[in-house]
């Protein structure tokens, strides 16, 4: 999608929540923003942060329609409540498995086994963290699926040599914190090495974790190529505010922007920032009707490198996370409340 069609776009979302969304007209009119619905729409955007002070929908979701979708929260113990509708669900799953697809080369007619790294759980539940949002979401390519950890979450052995044995090709999926101190710890004490070729594996999520305990992205995909050679290896980079809308790894080690989701970098004064300068990133979705979701800062760091021009050969914007904000605060629209 050219820039043009995705601004339009943007800017026909930025008039629904207008119309059906009180918080977002309020904080529009508060800053006299609506001008800017045509002519700059993507400098227009709320902070993360206001979906764990309130409930914010746009129109009327029916109860019997309505899946709330949390985060995993922060040291204040506040999580951002996400508030989905059936039509904005099959949105997101549908551009979750075109992105998905074209950045694995997955035909969708061929469904692979599903190895998930977490426990069973009800598909009825009415709220999902952001681990099981994502697990649901991949599950559209599965054929079969198996949950890897037991009740206590821990590695179940049975599972993990259900896995080993498996001739079929087939997806590994988890947080990334937990592909590292479980799937990846498990082989290491077992000093197991995987056949994974013709096999994929995604993880995102789960970063706050690992650069606790010193681990970054170089030293994870060492790990990973050493226990699992040759498989097909993807990060992505994700929110549950905008579920569905992921920016996958290519095999450069770049994120890439995609026809449904892009990102803009700010400095400290929420000012764009050139390619190759380190800010703020403000990640833009064109899918969430139900909640304004589709324009937010958040409190990554992180940088583009460039557009059209990575080594991989793919198209859009490219770019790397480089950690979070040391200490988040909310900024100018969060104020009005």
């Amino acid at each position: 999608m050219n820039s043009s069609c995705f601004h339009k776009d943007l800017e026909k979302l930025h008039l629904w929540h207008y119309e059906n969304c009180k918080e977002f007209r309020t904080i529009i009119d508060h800053f006299d923003w609506k001008s800017l619905f045509s002519k700059d729409p993507d400098e227009i955007f709320l902070h993360t942060n206001l979906f764990k002070i309130r409930r914010i929908v746009s129109g009327e979701i029916r109860i019997n329609d309505e899946i709330v979708m949390e985060s995993s929260g922060t040291s204040t113990n506040l999580k951002s409540k996400i508030y989905s509708d059936r039509l904005t669900r099959i949105n997101q799953q549908r551009a979750l498995v075109k992105i998905v697809s074209d950045s694995l080369n997955i035909d969708l007619k061929n469904k692979l086994n599903y190895y998930v790294l977490s426990n069973d759980f009800s598909k009825k539940e009415k709220i999902f963290n952001a681990k099981k949002a994502a697990i649901l979401g991949f599950s559209m390519f599965a054929k079969h699926k198996t949950f890897l950890l037991d009740e206590n979450e821990n590695i179940s052995e049975k599972m993990i040599r259900k896995m080993i044995n498996d001739e079929n090709p087939y997806i590994i999926f988890g947080f990334t914190s937990d592909l590292y101190t479980k799937l990846l710890n498990y082989f290491k004490k077992k000093n197991l090495i995987l056949d994974s070729e013709n096999n994929f594996l995604i993880h995102g999520g789960g970063w706050k974790k690992l650069a606790g305990i010193g681990i970054g992205n170089d030293l994870l995909k060492e790990e990973i190529q050493h226990y699992l050679p040759k498989i097909n290896c993807k990060n992505y980079y994700g929110m549950i505010e905008q579920t569905g809308s992921i920016f996958m790894e290519c095999s450069h080690g770049f994120l890439h922007t995609n026809d449904y989701g892009d990102i803009i970098v700010r400095d400290n004064d929420l000012k764009k920032l050139c390619n190759g300068k380190e800010g703020i990133i403000q990640s833009i979705s064109l899918l969430p009707k139900s909640y304004p979701g589709h324009s937010l800062l958040t409190e990554d760091i992180g940088i583009i490198h460039g557009i059209d021009n990575c080594p991989c050969g793919r198209k859009g914007k490219f770019f790397n996370i480089r950690g979070r904000l040391k200490k988040s605060e909310l900024r100018g629209c969060s104020d009005v409340y």
